[in-house]
């Protein structure tokens, strides 16, 4: 059975206010990449010693940010299940309501668009981590090849899919293209996974790093400073009715990237944190007033998304629950970013190193490479049978993302990107004339 209409095609999916063009849809999923289903799996520090230091178990920066992978893994399978066991469009392709196949399952997976949060709330936190000492040229080239290789090659993979599927969402030339940009609300052309609204957010953000970048560099009273002005400015942006505003700070999404942000100031390195100017007994006491600032911020934000995703689903979704969830995933990535806390074991680090790499790809494709599973299996296999299924069709599908493209890939084309801003800076001044360097 295919599905063809478009609000079937979009799902927890672009929340308003997430800029953009949004059609008549549901809104975008992290698990749609967040809500509709989990985002933002493509946060990982690269592979450098300054942002990496290590992967081996044991304390340290290696073993904490392992366990921040093991944290985005967790989210994305939580979109996964989301997508395929409670949305109201994957309810099309099991001919049933995603309640009625699945009961208590379905009770607790309805909560998935939630892992978006903390999707955004790891992102903030690795990216604080990973600008550091960056120039902006540094960052630029880190970013765009760590996102771009495996977004490309989903966009086109998804392509091929439509041509052989009749469901999901299908995308002509003009929107094929327009997607590879991975901005294509901007130009009114609809996402061909319904988790990619979840990328446009997540630039957004890493353009307003980049700014800061700009200006001097992510210091502790400027990342201050921005965790609390952008989701303050952006919620009045959002009450005052200014939401072309609204949708260019991603106002709903603000204060999860302050979290993440602030948790870093908090977890830097004792030696490093001893040698900021200004430190002493206190000194955090600015962080912590900016944490609990944007901690109620995203209470706020999360208490009107759960009443639309009760509409989009058509079941009960409990806002003292969703806070519940949002305040735990604050808690596990302060947990899991503890200079404590420990990794051991050389299969326990290959599991979570293996996890983290599979995280990003997995979250781009499972949607509609889900839904074609489901769409072909379930009309004659057990409803188990056919999520495992589907599941493992999307591990496959990322797993050759990743090792075929994604590792070979990345570094080429962050070299080339900070090599070409390098030189594209550097050619005015070289042509300035003498007196005018």
């Amino acid at each position: 059975m295919a599905v063809t209409t478009e609000a079937a095609a979009n799902e927890i999916e672009a929340p308003r206010g997430t800029g953009g063009a949004r059609r008549s849809e549901e809104p975008a999923a992290a698990g749609a990449s967040a809500p509709g289903a989990g985002t933002r799996p493509d946060a990982r520090p690269d592979a450098r010693p300054d942002a990496r230091p290590g992967t081996r178990g044991g304390r340290g920066g290696g073993s904490r940010l392992l366990l921040l992978d093991g944290l985005r893994f967790a989210a994305a399978a939580a979109v996964v299940l989301y997508h395929f066991t409670a949305t109201s469009t994957v309810g099309a392709y099991w001919q049933a309501r995603p309640v009625d196949v699945f009961g208590p399952l379905n009770a607790v997976s309805r909560y998935g668009w939630l892992a978006v949060e903390l999707f955004f709330v790891l992102s903030g936190f690795v990216i604080a981590l990973s600008a550091q000492g960056r120039t902006l040229a540094q960052y630029t080239g880190s970013r765009v090849g760590r996102l771009f290789p495996a977004y490309w090659v989903a966009v086109l993979v998804t392509v091929l899919l439509q041509q052989v599927w009749s469901g999901g969402r299908q995308a002509d030339l003009p929107d094929t293209v327009l997607n590879l940009t991975m901005a294509p609300d901007v130009f009114g052309a609809a996402p061909v996974q319904v988790v990619f609204w979840t990328l446009l957010v997540e630039l957004k953000f890493y353009v307003l790093v980049g700014v800061l970048l700009a200006l001097g560099g992510l210091t502790r009273g400027r990342v201050v400073a921005f965790a609390v002005a952008w989701p303050v400015v952006g919620l009045v942006a959002q009450r005052a009715g200014w939401s072309g505003v609204a949708d260019a700070l991603v106002a709903s999404y603000a204060p999860y990237f302050g979290v993440g942000m602030l948790l870093f100031l908090l977890r830097r390195p004792a030696a490093e944190r001893a040698a900021s100017p200004g430190r002493g007994r206190g000194a955090d006491a600015p962080v912590l007033a900016a944490l609990a600032v944007d901690v109620a911020l995203s209470l706020w934000h999360v208490a009107d998304r759960a009443q639309h995703a009760s509409q989009l689903q058509g079941v009960p979704v409990s806002p003292a629950v969703a806070a519940a969830i949002v305040l735990g995933s604050v808690a596990a990535v302060w947990l899991a970013s503890s200079p404590r806390a420990a990794v051991r074991g050389p299969r326990l680090t290959a599991a979570l190193t293996v996890a983290g790499a599979l995280t990003y790809p997995l979250y781009l494709v499972h949607t509609q490479f889900g839904y074609a599973v489901i769409d072909w299996l379930a009309p004659r296999s057990g409803v188990w049978l056919t999520l495992a299924a589907a599941v493992a069709a999307s591990l496959a599908l990322a797993a050759v993302i990743h090792y075929a493209v994604e590792r070979h890939a990345t570094r080429p084309l962050r070299r080339g990107v900070e090599r070409t801003l390098v030189l594209a800076t550097a050619a005015p001044r070289l042509g300035a004339p003498a007196g005018a360097r």
